[in-house]
């Protein structure tokens, strides 16, 4: 696989804007550093809320941009017109695995249900070594604390070790994420060459 390739990232996220204004702000932002910096962005396909924020700014900002949705919710979500491609699946799962499959990261953004389950559903194929990406958590203004505490107690009642938990990177702000994505190019750069 060359450097290239590699510097895809897929983006789980939410659809709607949430309450607070940060998370748009974070989602433009990081959007706005991976376009930048020439990553190839797969995400989920809309154009509202988190989701649509992030792909906008990081096309602006000159990332390739890919959306994967399924034909039914691409009747009730509208699909930006300058993103590169669009893909049409016709299961949530087929979406998942189309998001994933040509990327080596996940970045996970506040979200919902739709979201969450796209974490665990990587997570466990990370753990079972059914996938090799690197998974970040971004836990900006403390949305999955509660999530990672509920972790915590299941590493405490022994169904999940200390291990597995940090399969998971979690990043608390954009500097965190950034240093993440910069250590992960400078490990691929010492293989490639």
């Amino acid at each position: 696989m060359n450097i290239e390739t590699k510097r895809r990232v897929c983006i789980f996220c939410g659809h709607r804007d949430g309450k607070k204004k940060i998370w748009l702000e974070f989602a433009k932002n990081l959007g706005e550093h991976l376009g930048k910096s020439s990553y190839t962005i797969f995400y989920g396909g809309g154009s509202k809320g988190i989701m649509g924020t992030i792909a906008m700014s990081a096309k602006k900002s000159g990332a390739r941009v890919h959306g994967v949705i399924t034909e039914k919710l691409a009747v009730s979500e509208p699909i930006p017109k300058n993103i590169d491609e669009i893909t049409f699946v016709k299961t949530l799962s087929e979406r998942k695995e189309k998001l994933v499959e040509n990327c080596e990261i996940a970045i996970v953004l506040p979200g919902g249900i739709g979201t969450i389950d796209e974490l665990f559903d990587l997570w466990a194929k990370i753990q079972l070594g059914i996938e090799n990406k690197t998974l970040i958590l971004v836990d900006v203004n403390k949305y999955y604390s509660r999530l990672l505490s509920f972790l915590r107690a299941v590493v405490e009642e022994d169904f999940l070790s200390e291990q597995q938990l940090s399969k998971v990177r979690v990043c608390q702000n954009l500097n965190e994420v950034i240093a993440e994505l910069n250590e992960l190019d400078s490990n691929r750069a010492k293989h490639f060459y």
